[in-house]
């Protein structure tokens, strides 16, 4: 039997990067095969209830050593795990684990990764030393691609793929009711989804977002606020909705719902304002129209790939601004519709090509 290891940002309750080790294990286990999966991860026992895998403590170094040994293939991805913004210590710990690996004697796979920014000299020379090493690369976009480029690295086995939450697919409509209705939520076919996160760069973010909720509200459509990352963008969320006027027509979702439930909630509303990034991929795989609230660069990146052309930068909008930007995504929704799908699916087929180099490592 073979085995394979994923390493990436998991038990940590945020939507975007659980959605992450779901499609990986999914795409694996549809090709009906004898591998056994494994994770590290933050909460290993829920790791182990939801994924239906093995999974090993992150932060237990005799774990990681163990199961490094006994793996043979170790996949670090997907997300943005090579970056130094969130901090040196997140990279240094992502960089160790694929140096430690290769120590080992193991294949190594760098999957459907975000790279960069990483912005510290010492940070980058590390990170390029560390990557020619490993054994494939595969990208989610060409922004991280052309980042890659420009640390020079001689490794040949580099190729834009697709993040693999592409290939998801949302729940059902009855279990979506029955969540909305758990939820006590109402979704019309005017209900507007907005998805933030805190953004200390843009101190008056909650009140700019407000002053739009209420005029939202004022031009006919209801706000649904969807957190990804708990508790975090949940408090964030709920102190946006207390600024709010028209609190009767802005709602929050309030629990943890796996990618594909909340793929089924964003396939009921009209529009997404959509500041985090897997909130991005959610609304493209249901063909939802929607804004960027820029505040990263790889939600730049993800937002013009799929040919969306509203969004606005979350540091420096205007409420007039955001409100234009909403208008004219509203004005012609149709035409939004087809773009986003031909573009999403073609990021649906690059996402197969993840599992395809996969195998061909397992089988060298």
């Amino acid at each position: 039997m073979k085995k394979i290891l994923f390493s990436g940002y998991f038990g940590f309750d945020n939507s975007g990067d659980d959605a992450i080790l779901k499609a990986m294990v999914d795409d694996f286990k549809k090709l009906n095969i004898d591998i056994e999966l494994k994770a590290f991860s933050n909460n290993p026992v829920k790791t182990e209830k939801i994924y239906d895998i093995k999974s090993a403590d992150r932060f237990n170094l005799s774990h990681l050593i163990a199961n490094l040994k006994e793996t043979d293939l170790f996949i670090s991805g997907g997300g943005s795990l090579l970056q130094d913004v969130t901090s040196t210590r997140s990279l240094a710990y992502y960089l160790f684990l694929i140096f430690l690996a290769k120590i080992l004697g193991k294949k190594v796979y760098v999957y459907a990764n975000g790279i960069g920014p990483i912005n510290k000299p010492f940070n980058r020379f590390m990170t390029k030393i560390i990557l020619e090493k490993v054994d494939f690369i595969s990208l989610r976009d060409k922004l991280s691609y052309d980042f890659v480029k420009k640390l020079k690295l001689k490794n040949k086995n580099i190729k834009v793929t697709a993040d693999p939450v592409f290939s998801l697919e949302p729940i059902s409509d009855k279990k979506t009711e029955e969540i909305l209705a758990k939820e006590g939520i109402k979704i019309s076919q005017n209900t507007i989804v907005i998805c933030i996160r805190e953004w200390k760069k843009a101190q008056d973010l909650k009140e700019k977002l407000a002053y739009v909720c209420d005029y939202l509200v004022d031009m006919g459509y209801d706000v649904l606020l969807v957190p990804f990352h708990m508790p975090r963008d949940n408090v964030y969320s709920m102190e946006l909705a207390k600024l709010c006027k028209n609190k009767d027509r802005i709602s929050t979702i309030t629990k943890t719902y796996k990618a594909q439930e909340l793929m089924g909630i964003f396939r009921k509303c009209k529009l997404l304002l959509a500041m985090r990034l897997h909130s991005v991929i959610y609304a493209a795989v249901v063909n939802l129209p929607m804004i960027g609230l820029i505040y990263d660069p790889k939600v730049r990146a993800m937002v013009d790939e799929l040919g969306i052309s509203e969004y606005v930068d979350v540091e420096t909008f205007t409420t007039d601004e955001l409100i234009g930007q909403v208008k004219k995504a509203l004005d012609n929704l149709d035409q939004r519709r087809i773009i986003l799908e031909k573009n999403t699916n073609k990021k649906k087929e690059k996402a197969k090509e993840n599992i395809s180099i996969a195998l061909e490592l397992l089988n060298k």
